[in-house]
């Protein structure tokens, strides 16, 4: 693929924006503030009525500040010249695995080591360790694409993964299983896009198909495949295979009737929320599982939940269309970058958000376990937000920046 490079300076560059103002996508932008109404809607429904226990005060105050000062980041982000972060790429990378090791040198949150405390609030590193994973990765793959002979062979991948495996192992350590696996799915996604020239794409493709499969086969014999999970429980644990926590969260998924006051007591209720919701939903603060503080957590993990039993099947299906929509103009945009890294930044957002929405509301609607993956843009916290609205910002930058037409 031939990529066309400009010259020019590199960094933020107002008169970029100022002249490219009609290139900007304001129909992606339009999208994101909808889906920020939609946030602070939930976040009032679900928490109306509540205070005190672990409800965060004045947490509809917070998630608008967050929300502005999220808008600010992803502005200032599309302003700055997203080549000149190829160039420092190591450094960012570099600097997200240092904030990952730092984590462990506070006190664990909620029983596991994912917070800086910063005043009353708190920085979650990895939240940012997977925008330093999507830049090192697009900077590797785009080196090889534009080289004058590109190599895909095992060989060059191995680097890959390398650099996959550092922040993984960390945020698996921490423990953040949810986390992980968005890492795992950014990966993935990447690489299908890279290893298409390759046969590596075969394996790759064929791993995805046995992940599938597995999954498929566990879930038509539920009943089976969680007393045999049960039976191995104490092994899992003891050889710190699996913790037992993450283990009640597949069994419980398998199993409606396990643990129905304990490890299942969230996806029994949260499934009673979507369901109750129907067509149009009982209504804003109308909920009954919602107003009884039945869903816990349902603020970050669970907010779905709220969106659904609250206004129903066409609030729901209307926030998920949002979901696509804001996923198709992202990978409109990538296939206008004027070069290669561009276009693999970009595919590293899209698996991330994609995987984000899919598993969360998922879980919610007991179609998948219950991994701590919260919703993109619509659960509370100020990382989380911060850091989708910086990738979007990122997007922005390479289509302000897109290829041109030149005649001779």
């Amino acid at each position: 693929m031939d990529w066309q490079h400009e010259n020019g300076n590199r960094g933020i560059d107002v008169e970029v924006l100022r002249r490219n103002f009609r290139e900007i996508d304001f129909s992606l932008i339009g999208i994101l503030l909808v889906i920020a109404v939609y946030s602070c809607v939930a976040l009032l429904a679900a928490t109306f009525g509540k205070s005190g226990g672990d409800v965060p005060a004045h947490i509809v105050t917070k998630q608008v500040i967050f929300e502005v000062l999220g808008i600010g980041v992803m502005i200032v982000t599309a302003a700055f010249d997203y080549r000149s972060l190829r160039k420092v790429h190591w450094w960012i990378y570099g600097i997200s695995i240092f904030l990952l090791i730092v984590v462990f040198g506070f006190h664990a949150t909620a029983g596991a080591h994912s917070w800086i405390p910063i005043g009353s609030q708190g920085l979650q590193p990895s939240e940012f360790a997977k925008l330093g994973l999507i830049l090192s990765l697009a900077a590797y793959m785009a080196d090889i694409d534009e080289s004058e002979f590109p190599d895909y062979s095992l060989k060059r991948s191995v680097p890959i993964f390398v650099l996959f495996l550092v922040p993984f192992l960390l945020v698996l350590k921490e423990p953040a299983l949810g986390q992980a696996l968005v890492m795992f799915a950014i990966v993935i996604t990447m690489y299908v896009v890279f290893a298409q020239r390759s046969h590596f794409l075969l394996a790759t493709s064929s791993l995805l198909v046995v992940i599938c499969v597995i999954s498929v086969i566990a879930a038509g014999f539920s009943q089976q495949t969680a007393d045999w999970l049960v039976q191995q429980q104490d092994f899992l644990d003891s050889h710190h295979i699996m913790h037992g926590y993450q283990l009640d969260r597949i069994i419980s998924w398998l199993d409606p009737n396990y643990k129905p006051l304990g490890a299942g007591f969230n996806v029994h209720h949260a499934f009673l929320a979507v369901g109750s919701g129907q067509v149009f939903g009982e209504g804003l603060f109308n909920g009954a599982q919602t107003r009884g503080g039945w869903v816990p957590n349902q603020w970050t993990d669970y907010i779905f939940t709220a969106i659904a039993e609250e206004f129903g099947f066409v609030g729901s299906a209307t926030l998920i269309l949002l979901f696509l929509m804001l996923i198709y103009r992202l990978v409109k945009i990538s296939s206008t970058s004027q070069d290669a890294f561009g276009t693999y930044v970009i595919i590293g957002v899209v698996g991330m958000f994609a995987f984000q929405v899919f598993e969360n509301v998922g879980m919610n609607l007991y179609m998948s376990p219950s991994t701590g993956i919260t919703l993109p843009f619509i659960s509370y916290g100020g990382s989380s937000l911060i850091a989708n609205y910086m990738a979007v910002g990122l997007a922005l930058s390479v289509s302000l920046r897109k290829k041109k037409l030149r005649f001779a």
